[in-house]
């Protein structure tokens, strides 16, 4: 009975300190029902003396440039998967990965009288995440990943992203978790080549 008591205790401050067991969820007015779970991401900052233009061109001098085109016109058209996959590795850089878009952010803060260097890169490989939206579609929320380069207020230039292992970890999956491990390493070499002086 004390057990018991102290089971049903453990779980009754877990609710009045609002952690869930698991995900929650509600139906809104619309009839959508959502549901929420929280997860934990290991994020990875790198810091450097060396200025903000060289490591962004010694970071996009290792990495391809990604082209939707290869997919066709449509995607009700035939698909020559070999031919796909060929093409997708000719975009590949010295990384193994591909930019998929660039946001200047120090561009945006400039409308509001502030002077700064900031860029996010997307950043990934359509082949590495095949490997594992073809284990569990979701995985395409968070491939390809992000990496974000700016001066801190430190002056120093910092690299930042979100460690992949952790981020694809809440799917549960040791398929996607290998694929995931071998991104963290590609962002790591990627990023230290791009830091070191």
């Amino acid at each position: 009975m004390g057990s018991f008591l102290i089971h049903i205790s453990a779980l009754l401050a877990l609710g009045i300190l609002g952690i869930a067991a698991g995900p929650a969820s509600s139906v809104g007015g619309d009839g959508a029902e959502a549901s929420r779970t929280v997860t934990s991401t290991t994020h990875v900052n790198y810091k450097t003396a060396k200025s903000f233009a060289a490591v962004t061109a010694d970071l996009e001098k290792q990495l391809g440039k990604f082209d939707p085109s290869i997919y066709g016109p449509s995607a009700g058209g035939k698909i020559d998967p070999a031919e796909i996959e060929a093409k997708s590795r000719a975009m590949e850089g010295s990384s193994g990965l591909m930019i998929f878009a660039k946001y200047e952010h120090g561009s945006l803060l400039a409308l509001k009288g502030r002077k700064a260097a900031a860029r996010q890169y997307v950043i990934g490989n359509p082949l590495i995440a095949l490997q594992m939206t073809q284990v569990n579609i979701l995985a395409g929320e968070y491939a390809p990943v992000r990496i974000y380069v700016y001066t801190g207020e430190d002056n120093l230039t910092h690299v930042d992203y979100d460690l992949p292992s952790s981020v694809f970890g809440r799917f549960g999956s040791a398929a996607i978790d290998q694929v995931a491990k071998g991104l963290d390493e590609k962002l790591e070499r990627l990023v230290r080549n791009a830091v070191k002086e």
